[in-house]
């Protein structure tokens, strides 16, 4: 009788262990992100490199404005992460090594051929998107006075700008820079 209730019992027993966690943990969406990143041979830095905005950033299909605060909010993130890694930003009629364009929109990039043209960039977030819309955010930096872009980068992640506090929207693009400026070097 021992023979056949011990085998029983560990049978049952790894069956409990294995439906017992039937819940598979999915990662929170909105911690997920899809980055790419472009250098070319002419993107040289040191600790001297200073940059400067060619343009505010864009916010593409935004004809109302409804995004201009968040647009601002995501420039100032860009810029921060550029400045924590050495790098320093002049105004506008100031001489720069560099100009810097920056680009964020909701929803995919098909069918935006201006972006494409000049990005040549596509991340893709595959996992499951809880109900949140996909945000893509994309820079280019070409040496100053150039369209010769020596450095690209896109990311995409998920969004829910209308549902978040403003401190959760600015904390969220300041993860955003640092993950998609995470292969411009330091100094």
């Amino acid at each position: 009788m021992y023979r056949i209730m011990f085998p029983l019992l560990v049978l049952l027993h790894l069956t409990a262990c294995m439906t017992g966690g039937s819940g598979v943990n999915q990662p929170d969406p909105l911690s997920q992100s899809s980055a790419i990143s472009v250098s070319m041979p002419g993107f040289e830095t040191s600790h001297e490199t200073t940059m400067r905005w060619r343009s505010d950033l864009i916010w593409v299909d935004d004809p109302d404005g409804r995004y201009k605060r968040s647009a601002g909010l995501l420039q100032q993130a860009l810029q921060s992460e550029f400045e924590q890694k050495g790098y320093q930003f002049v105004g506008a009629g100031e001489e720069a090594n560099y100009d810097v364009l920056a680009v964020a929109l909701l929803g995919e990039l098909e069918g935006k051929e201006e972006i494409e043209q000049i990005f040549h960039l596509y991340p893709s977030l595959t996992a499951n998107d809880g109900g949140y819309t996909k945000g893509n955010v994309l820079v280019a930096i070409a040496p100053a006075g150039t369209k010769d872009i020596v450095w690209r980068g896109a990311i995409e992640l998920f969004s829910d700008p209308g549902m978040q506090p403003v401190e959760v929207r600015q904390q969220r693009m300041e993860w955003a820079a640092h993950q998609l400026l995470g292969s411009i070097p330091s100094y």
